[in-house]
């Protein structure tokens, strides 16, 4: 049985690695585009699924995911400049926000769809000017995602954790192996 995640991140490919969840990689040529009035759990939920149908690689079952970062009602998009990084992260100093990835899994063997998400709470501590202003010149992460990356220099900011570590990574993968078992799919039968 072939897993295809449907994106070229590296990133992503090694976090699965890891996890022993056997896959190929394969580009989605899906281009992201916020509708109006769509709630956050739509959106990572739609454009994960509309990643994974942009991949049609016939008997495999192939993975879409997206993630955002989320602070009260507002989606921190990747940033495009060193300021934006730096207001993004000031907002999440001392704040308590939501990482929400969008889980997509199309079974090419019987048409079977799965369309979830999972939810990471984060609390950070305050984050003082200083340390922001490192971060921004030490963390070659700082325009990626949300402005910055947990699993780095804000690591030593977390406060608390409630939910899937691997999510913050933007790979839930306890979620995604559940439903392969629910396919009756185990580590073993992946390719």
């Amino acid at each position: 049985m072939q897993l295809v995640l449907a994106s070229t991140s590296s990133f992503k490919s090694n976090v699965l690695k890891q996890a022993c969840i056997k896959h190929i990689k394969k580009e989605s040529n899906y281009i992201e585009v916020k509708q109006d009035n769509e709630d956050v759990y739509e959106y990572v939920k739609r454009l994960s699924l509309e990643k994974a149908r942009s991949v049609d690689i016939s008997d495999s079952i192939v993975l879409g995911l997206d993630t955002v970062v989320v602070v009260g009602n507002k989606i921190l998009e990747k940033p495009e400049s060193i300021h934006e990084a730096k207001e993004n992260l000031r907002l999440c100093s001392n704040n308590t926000f939501k990482v929400i990835t969008g889980i997509a899994l199309i079974n090419q063997m019987n048409n079977e769809l799965v369309s979830d998400y999972q939810e990471t709470f984060i609390t950070l501590n305050k984050i003082d000017e200083c340390d922001i202003d490192y971060y921004i010149k030490n963390d070659s992460n700082v325009l990626y995602a949300s402005g910055f990356t947990i699993e780095t220099v804000v690591s030593n900011f977390i406060n608390k954790i409630e939910g899937s570590f691997y999510n913050i990574l933007g790979i839930p993968v306890e979620k995604i192996y559940e439903y392969l078992l629910k396919w009756n799919i185990h580590l073993k039968d992946l390719d």
